[in-house]
């Protein structure tokens, strides 16, 4: 007979599945109302803060701004270089140019509706240089997991500069105090959980909430230490950039820490974004959690505060979605050819 805490714990489970299958089963739905109503919370607040909007100080620096672009940039180069030192990790090699050809290449499948057809592309195309395809899958699944356990470290560390941490733990709703304990209980604990052992029953968690086949992590913990140290070196050039970004549009006193808040604030806005599942790339959701991270630390202040956060945070999506394609179309000078085309997969039907 089950005791009340396990009969709990698979309520919980069975609660979220439902959940995450009425989402997949309804998605249009749910990223038209999710997209609708931040669109209409972004219209109150920008017309809540129309005369402070109007009356500020613009003054962009494009030298800057397109400085912080040359590290959104790096850091989509960064990524191809990560993954191939997970494959190698894993036993497959890739040289330089292939793995950026590969990985840059599949992040234009990307822009196709459904989330699986950049992991199936790279998944095929590192297959022709060939890494078997079950490395490949496992790569991606341990990509995943330390990169977003990267941002949320990156975060963490993050707020041990936060120079009023209770103005974050106001909008939380708890003692700022509890906010910076909170901060640096959470740098061992992130580590921790990159555990094999621990990862691995996390990943199987979600992936039984998704209904997908368990996965098995063969890497050592020190492999994913180091994987998770890459990641975070990736989280501080993309941070530079949006520090950049900031000092060129943000015209009121800024932090002195600007520089350790940025990049805290762009890594775990990432995580917010990716981890919402509702809208492409977490389209709003990213964006407002930046915003509303730039004016807890202090970032943006007086009159409008939230409205030129969310501009500064929708400059920075523009800025990475330029990155991207500019990327991908070094992508195809890198190659040196023309680029393989994406595996053709017959959609699944239901039987009866």
């Amino acid at each position: 007979m089950p005791s009340p805490t396990s009969a709990t714990t698979t309520a919980r489970v069975s609660l979220v599945a439902r959940a995450i299958a009425f989402v997949r089963g309804h998605k249009r739905l749910v990223q038209a109302v999710a997209l609708l109503l931040i669109a209409v919370f972004v219209a109150l607040a920008i017309n809540k803060s129309w005369n402070a909007l109007r009356d500020y100080q613009w003054d962009v620096q494009w030298g800057l701004l397109g400085l912080g672009f040359v590290f959104f940039v790096s850091q989509e180069l960064m990524f191809a270089l990560i993954w191939r030192s997970i494959l190698t990790r894993l036993g497959s090699r890739l040289d330089v140019v292939s793995s950026e050809r590969i990985y840059l290449g599949a992040e234009f499948v990307r822009y196709i509706p459904g989330n699986v057809w950049h992991v199936i592309t790279r998944v095929m195309w590192a297959e022709q240089r060939g890494v078997p395809k079950a490395i490949g899958f496992a790569s991606m699944v341990v990509e995943l997991a330390t990169k977003i356990l990267s941002a949320a470290l990156v975060f963490a560390v993050s707020l041990l500069f936060w120079p009023d941490v209770s103005a974050l733990a106001t909008q939380a709703h708890i003692p700022g105090n509890v906010a910076l304990i909170a901060g640096a209980v959470a740098i061992p604990l992130l580590l921790l959980g990159l555990h094999p052992r621990l990862l691995e029953a996390a990943l199987n968690l979600g992936l039984r909430l998704l209904k997908r086949p368990p996965t098995r992590l063969t890497l050592r913990y020190r492999d994913l230490l180091v994987i998770t140290l890459f990641w975070s070196l990736s989280w501080v050039v993309a941070g530079v950039g949006f520090y950049l970004l900031t000092r060129s549009i943000v015209s009121t006193p800024l932090p002195p820490t600007l520089l350790a808040l940025a990049i805290g604030i762009y890594a775990l806005g990432w995580d917010v974004g990716f981890l919402s599942f509702i809208t492409p790339s977490g389209i709003g959701f990213r964006e407002l959690a930046i915003a509303a991270l730039m004016v807890a630390a202090g970032v943006t202040i007086g009159p409008g505060a939230g409205a030129i956060a969310f501009i500064v945070a929708m400059v920075s999506r523009l800025l990475s979605t330029g990155s991207e394609l500019v990327s991908i179309a070094l992508a195809y000078l890198i190659s040196g050819g023309k680029m393989p085309s994406p595996p053709v997969v017959e959609p699944a039907t239901d039987a009866g």
